[in-house]
C-alpha cells in the first residue's frame, strides 16, 4: 500500500505543542471521515486528537460535493452575483452565501499569515465610475 504524504497538514488542536506546525511527521491516518468521498481521518501522535483532513478548510463539515463547491467558488470569483450563482449551480441562495462567507474567512486568515512585515510607501485607489440618472 502506498504511503500518502501528510506533511501539508497540521494538528488543529490549540492545546497541542505541534499546533499549526506542518511537516513534523506527527500525523497518521486513523480511519475515514467519509470513505465514499475519500476523506481520511487523521490522528496527531503528539496529543492524540483525531480530525478530518478537511479541518481548517472552507470545506470542513460541508455536505456539498467538492465539484459543486468548486463551481460555486468559480462563479463568485468571476463576479457573478449570489443569487445567479445559486441558480447556475442548482443550490439555494443560503448555501452560496454560507460558502462565500467560509471562503472569505479562510482567505482572510491565509492573507494574514502570508503577508506580514510589508512596508507600504504608496497607496493608489482605483476609480469607480457609475452613471446615476434622474427621473423627471
Amino acid at each position: 500500500m502506498s504511503e500518502h504524504d501528510w506533511s501539508a497538514f497540521a494538528c488543529p488542536n490549540p492545546d497541542c505543542p505541534s499546533y499549526g506546525q506542518k511537516g513534523l511527521g506527527n500525523l497518521r491516518p486513523h480511519g475515514w471521515s467519509s470513505k465514499q468521498r475519500g476523506l481520511r481521518c487523521l490522528r496527531c501522535t503528539t496529543c492524540g486528537k483525531n480530525f478530518s483532513q478537511r479541518a481548517g478548510t472552507p470545506l470542513f463539515r460541508l455536505h456539498l460535493p467538492e465539484d459543486k463547491a468548486l463551481a460555486i467558488a468559480q462563479h463568485l470569483a468571476e463576479g457573478n452575483g449570489l443569487r445567479a450563482t445559486g441558480r447556475l449551480c442548482g443550490v439555494s441562495f443560503n448555501t452560496v452565501l454560507r460558502l462565500a462567507h467560509r471562503a472569505g474567512d479562510h482567505a482572510q486568515e491565509f492573507h494574514d499569515q502570508m503577508v506580514q512585515h510589508v512596508e507600504v510607501h504608496q497607496v493608489q485607489a482605483d476609480e469607480a465610475w457609475a452613471f446615476v440618472g434622474k427621473k423627471r
